[in-house]
């Protein structure tokens, strides 16, 4: 929310400087974003008088203007069409710099001496106006700096109001605020209305149909304006607020809203049929056109404002063109409710709509503020625009919210915040914040106004008394008692998985939970693929993010394709976040936590001294038995699977016992093109679940080994769809306890190696952990683990 400085010293007295206050408020948890001056680069522009006008000698559509400053006429150029002698006009003197970052010099224009520049609107920053010159009133001295005339000589705070204080989305609610901090009386302003005899209830008749989504409706009456442009502090005001000027009664309404909080709606009363107001869910398929012109369908969820016949207005959100206020307007009926936050949010996202109003109602707004916030537009109106105020606000209030009462023991408040308040401190700050207190049997009874609903309980009153007594006075001290907090042993297994992957070289990656369901069609996946089973989101922001990812290797393929458009080709990254599942049975998904890793190009790129090692589909089974090894896992194993996404022939899934536990393999080559990668990634994907329940940090010693090993290599001929895996695994088995390790160092298929075998050559490492083995006993295991691959396997001995 931005306000400007001196709009708030009119509701609060102080003499802080702009920083010091930002610094104030931030400290008592009303964030500032920014202060920003707005005269900063308007101090070489005054006012000055037009005294003749000549045309000039070279250029039919240009002027030549003597301009009076004060001390010294100029000579100015100047090609607007509504120059008029004797008018009040910003020049920008040589030397001034315009906050569009135009320099101004005395030029020469077409052989006429140009000293100067007078300015639009558009170039002082104040406005969008660019058809011609800014006219200043004729009262307006010469000579007097224009951001003092334009109001510009002020500052601008942006706050950052956080979800559970809607109240301080006015700025009634931010002085309140500093008010109560630097002590100072709340200057609300006061309304008082001069009404017509005659009722409003004689005229109009309102009826809440849904009194649960718009529990209170108030309404004015007044006949008799005069539409017209509102006055230039109030569309000053309006713009530095971020929002635009439209007419007088429209800025009004907007002006109380950024004043008090509270979104207004004007209808043109005329328009309504029958004189008639019907609060009520909207019809299925009844349609509505709003304000921005969009024709827009409806239904019964929304909540609509409708005349005897059809909606006029979505409630809370935008009105309908058919009752907007137009310069034919006369009659005003002014709108002040109060509607239900979960409703406007709904309605809002469904139609895509998000509005000043909307943002208000959708975090919460004073049920109680809607008398005050209409009567002070009425009078506003009357005072601006004219006409006749109906006497008496209609107000539908059918279930009154009163203020709620949470008491407060002040020895709690010093427990906690380690202070030594007496009761009148506490009491004072809590007075300070609009909040009645009484005091019985030494507990504070707190009445909560209706304003701050955030204040439900004793601990939410002792975080108030810490912020306006001041954080920074609070000391810090360390708890007395009480078991030291830790990792749970997950998360240290997380955190370790963590750190091996950035030691090994990953870099962590975070991506969006939403994906663009055609990243399922890169990857080739059929139809009936579980990825495609996706959890749809209601209102995505765009199609690219419409669904929740069920695998987080699509946004790291999308992480690679950014990296190397950026020219970047040695990639490693990897990225642990939860996948969505949806359950047939069951409205939420599955929420499953997994960890991916992405393998791109080469580990150490080109140096003179090592020729450069294309990274392959074994520098990820190397890291899977890296990363297995670190974590105590024993016993899984890769079994061949078909992803279509995967190279026929590099693609495994990770197995312990019947369990899998993820997958790895090269991306196909027609995938890589669809991410426009230059060669095929490596992936892997993790069960993170699985892996932490498996996962075992313990560490036992042994021995280092006293006696000499026997190594002996043999070759085997078998069928090719045999994995070595199972190969090692049977000669382990058989080599019992003698044999220490099974090593694969040869692959070989082609001369002499028959069509569909293979050859695959291994290194048996034997020893004896309590004697010297001899080369005997070697031998007869050796040869007993011949046996068994024959047998087993109808594996043939290679010989040379």
């Amino acid at each position: 929310m931005k306000v400007l400085l001196n709009w708030l010293k009119e509701y609060v007295d102080f003499d802080l400087s702009p920083f010091e206050l930002a610094d104030r408020l931030s400290n008592a948890g009303i964030p500032v974003e920014s202060v920003k001056y707005l005269g900063e680069k308007l101090d070489q522009v005054v006012v000055g008088e037009i005294v003749e006008i000549t045309p000039h000698p070279q250029a039919t559509h240009l002027s030549l203007c003597q301009v009076s400053v004060g001390k010294e006429n100029l000579s100015v150029v100047c090609g607007a069409p509504n120059i008029e002698v004797g008018q009040k006009v910003p020049v920008a003197l040589p030397g001034a710099i315009l906050p569009n970052n135009m320099r101004i010099e005395e030029v020469n224009i077409k052989g006429a001496l140009s000293q100067g520049m007078i300015c639009s609107e558009a170039e002082l920053g104040a406005g969008d106006d660019t058809s011609g010159i800014l006219v200043f009133p004729k009262e307006t001295a010469i000579g007097t700096e224009v951001k003092k005339v334009l109001g510009l000589d002020d500052y601008l705070i942006e706050f950052e109001i956080t979800p559970n204080r809607p109240d301080c989305l006015g700025i009634i609610g931010i002085s309140r605020e500093v008010a109560a901090l630097l002590k100072r009386g709340l200057k609300k302003p006061l309304v008082k209305l001069t009404e017509i005899e005659e009722s409003i209830s004689s005229k109009v008749k309102i009826e809440i149909a849904d009194p649960y989504l718009c529990p209170r409706y108030s309404a004015r009456l007044i006949t008799g304006v005069k539409i017209a442009p509102s006055p230039p502090w109030m569309q000053r005001r309006l713009r530095f607020s971020g929002i635009r000027p439209i007419n007088n009664v429209v800025d009004i309404t907007n002006y109380v809203m950024l004043e008090t909080g509270q979104p207004l709606h004007a209808f043109d009363f005329e328009m309504l049929a029958q004189s008639t107001i019907i609060v009520r869910r909207a019809h299925n398929g009844e349609r509505i056109t709003t304000l921005d012109g969009v024709e827009r369908e409806l239904d019964s969820t929304m909540l609509v404002i409708a005349d005897a016949q059809n909606p006029v207005a979505l409630a809370g959100i935008m009105g309908g063109s058919t009752s907007e206020v137009s310069p034919k307007t006369q009659s005003i009926l002014l709108e002040s409710a109060h509607f239900a936050p979960s409703s406007i949010l709904r309605t809002s996202r469904k139609l895509g709509l998000l509005t000043e109003a909307s943002a208000r109602f959708e975090k919460g707004v004073d049920p109680s503020g809607t008398i005050y916030a209409v009567e002070r537009a009425a009078q506003m109106i009357k005072e601006i625009s004219g006409g006749n105020i109906y006497r008496q606000t209609l107000d539908l209030y059918p279930k009154p919210r009163l203020p709620w009462v949470v008491n407060l023991r002040p020895w709690r408040v010093n427990q906690i915040l380690g202070t030594n308040l007496t009761m009148n401190e506490i009491n004072s700050i809590l007075k300070g914040l609009d909040l009645d207190v009484a005091e019985e049997q030494g507990i504070f009874k707190v009445f909560i106004p209706t304003f701050r609903f955030d204040l439900e309980r004793e601990i939410d009153l002792i975080e108030e008394v810490a912020r306006e007594y001041g954080y920074s006075k609070i000391a810090s001290t360390l708890p007395e008692r009480g078991k030291p907090g830790g990792l749970s042993l997950k998360q240290k297994l997380k955190k370790e998985i963590r750190n091996f992957a950035i030691s090994s070289g990953f870099w962590e990656v975070f991506t969006y939970s939403f994906i663009n369901p055609a990243s399922f069609d890169y990857l080739k996946l059929n139809p009936n693929h579980p990825w495609r089973k996706v959890l749809k989101i209601a209102n995505p922001l765009s199609q690219d993010q419409s669904v929740m990812r069920t695998s987080l290797l699509p946004g790291l393929l999308e992480v690679l394709q950014r990296n190397v458009n950026r020219g970047i080709q040695n990639l490693a990254f990897f990225e642990i976040g939860v996948v969505f599942q949806p359950k047939d049975d069951a409205i939420l998904p599955d929420e499953c936590e997994k960890i991916a890793l992405a393998l791109l190009g080469s580990w150490r790129g080109r140096v003179w001294y090592r020729k450069e090692e294309k990274i392959d589909f074994f520098d990820g089974k190397g890291f899977l038995e890296a990363l297995f090894n670190r974590l105590g896992i024993e016993g899984w194993r890769l079994e061949k699977i078909n992803q279509p996404f995967f190279h026929p022939e590099r693609g495994a899934q990770v197995v312990f016992n019947s369990k899998v536990l993820g997958i790895i393999g090269e991306l196909y080559y027609e995938v890589s093109k669809e991410y426009d990668l230059p060669e095929n990634p490596i992936l892997i994907e993790l069960e993170l679940g699985e892996i932490l329940n498996l996962a075992n940090l313990s560490r036992s010693f042994k021995e280092i080994p006293r006696y000499p090993p026997v190594v002996y290599d043999v070759a085997v001929i078998l069928d090719e769809s045999i994995p070595s895996q199972k190969v090692r695994d049977v000669i382990l088995k058989a080599g019992e306890k003698l044999l220490e390790k099974v090593e694969v160092f040869d692959i070989y298929q082609g001369k002499k190696i028959p069509k569909g075998k293979k050859s695959l050559a291994f290194s048996l490492t034997f020893r004896s952990l309590e004697r010297t083995l001899t080369e005997e006993e070697a031998k007869e295991v050796f040869h007993r683990v011949i046996a068994v691959l024959q047998s087993e396997l109808e594996a043939t001995i290679r010989t040379a």
